[in-house]
């Protein structure tokens, strides 16, 4: 009788461990030296990185924060988050089902070293354009991570990435029509928007950078110079009308 009630308790216990919920209730621990500097913290949800949906976090202790998010409810077994910091950003998380008091339980590592970067765009002429943060998991988060891809888009051309850290994620410009379900993420603005000032890139400009990129192996696939795909970009930009990019660091 101990036997199977043991066997019953175990089964139980792995069946709450494995449960999933929907909630409007989210609790986040951050751990790292720093994470009692911390005063300004938000959530991206879903790998929506519009920054008018972030979701701002309310205190609930050291290191402990906390968030109600009213009519808006997530599932611990599809949800994304990461972490926005005034120190920085986190890698991307999914979350722990407290199925008792239906909450769901985050913890994050904060924060990744480097600068962070405010990167204004403006498209000429004015057209919708997405950037792409293709992040990681990072190494150091004491529960491992998952590889997520953020998103927003500037249906005017014109906006600005907040808190971009160069040095750990990888942050695209695309233009055109952007499917998130099958993303090709763009032109990669690590490699040219680095330091202080403004850039401006004509169509030329981008295509070129595109076939760099290519070459090194930049676009999620192997290495090519393929003819064909020159084409393609020259052809997509013609026919968007693009004629100029400029972007400015602002932070």
């Amino acid at each position: 009788m101990r036997v199977v009630k043991t066997l019953v308790c175990v089964f139980l216990a792995a069946a709450t461990a494995q449960a999933q919920i929907t909630t409007s209730n989210v609790k986040v621990l951050v751990s790292g030296r720093q994470c009692g500097e911390l005063k300004d913290v938000s959530l991206v949800i879903n790998e929506d990185d519009d920054e008018d949906h972030w979701i701002k976090l309310d205190s609930d202790g050291t290191c402990r924060w906390k968030a109600d998010l009213g009519d808006g409810t997530i599932s611990t077994s599809t949800a994304r988050f990461s972490l926005r910091a005034d120190l920085g950003r986190s890698g991307c998380q999914k979350a722990k089902a407290n199925a008792t008091e239906m909450i769901a339980h985050l913890e994050f590592s904060c924060c990744i070293g480097g600068p962070l970067h405010n990167v204004t765009m403006k498209i000429e002429p004015p057209m919708p354009v997405t950037y792409v943060r293709d992040v990681p998991p990072f190494e150091r988060d004491r529960i491992p991570g998952v590889r997520c891809l953020e998103f927003a888009t500037f249906k005017q051309g014109r906006g600005a990435i907040g808190n971009a850290q160069f040095d750990g994620e990888h942050v695209y410009l695309h233009l055109g029509p952007f499917d998130s379900k099958r993303p090709t993420l763009g032109l990669l603005l690590n490699d040219i928007v680095v330091d202080d000032g403004t850039l401006v890139l004509t169509r030329d400009d981008v295509v070129y950078r595109l076939t760099v990129q290519r070459a090194k192996g930049k676009m999620r696939s192997a290495p090519t110079l393929s003819s064909n795909a020159i084409s393609i970009d020259i052809k997509k930009l013609g026919d968007l009308k693009f004629e100029r990019a400029e972007l400015e660091v602002i932070k």
